[in-house]
């Protein structure tokens, strides 16, 4: 009986090391970003399947967040002509209007910069990726996956180069 039970321990040993069973290199998954559309301020719609190709960054914000304006700023002045889309997780931010007005009031706070992005809004989205703070960016990869998440501000320009560089 003792010989059965040092067989099947081994035999279950053996099971839990081969490769496919043990999270590890080789076997990790990429995080696809959740299917989404916005439609934002710039009366443009942007989604998971037209941002194919592409690599951006979600910032989730809200018209609220005074640290958030900063990183806005710090962003979209650094990084040349890349994607950058800002998702409001209000939903007092929802309508067309009030998004234009955020855009205003960002654009406003820093004299000599201009926030070149656009604000939209998707709850949906930000409770999908689990947002509880903001700023909260989202490094999305062309293929779709989610490669990096920066809870805080960011507004460091070696901060920015070293997180936009991840998806290259």
């Amino acid at each position: 009986m003792r010989f059965k039970a040092t067989i099947l321990i081994l035999l279950l040993a053996a099971v839990s090391f081969s490769p496919g069973c043990l999270e590890g290199e080789g076997s990790e998954t990429s995080e696809m970003v959740p299917e989404f559309t916005i439609n934002a301020d710039d009366e443009q719609e942007y989604g998971s399947d037209s941002l194919i190709g592409t690599s951006y960054i979600l910032h989730f914000s809200a018209s609220w967040c005074n640290q958030c304006r900063p990183t806005m700023h710090a962003v979209t002045n650094h990084l040349d002509n890349e994607t950058y889309i800002v998702i409001s997780t209000d939903a007092g931010d929802g309508d067309l209007q009030k998004l234009q007005d955020w855009h205003t009031q960002v654009n406003d706070s820093k004299q000599d910069s201009t926030v070149d992005a656009p604000f939209g809004m998707n709850i949906g989205l930000a409770q999908a990726f689990e947002i509880n703070n903001t700023p909260t960016l989202i490094l999305i990869g062309a293929d779709g996956t989610v490669i990096d998440k920066h809870i805080g501000p960011m507004i460091d320009e070696a901060e920015i180069d070293e997180f936009w560089s991840q998806s290259k």
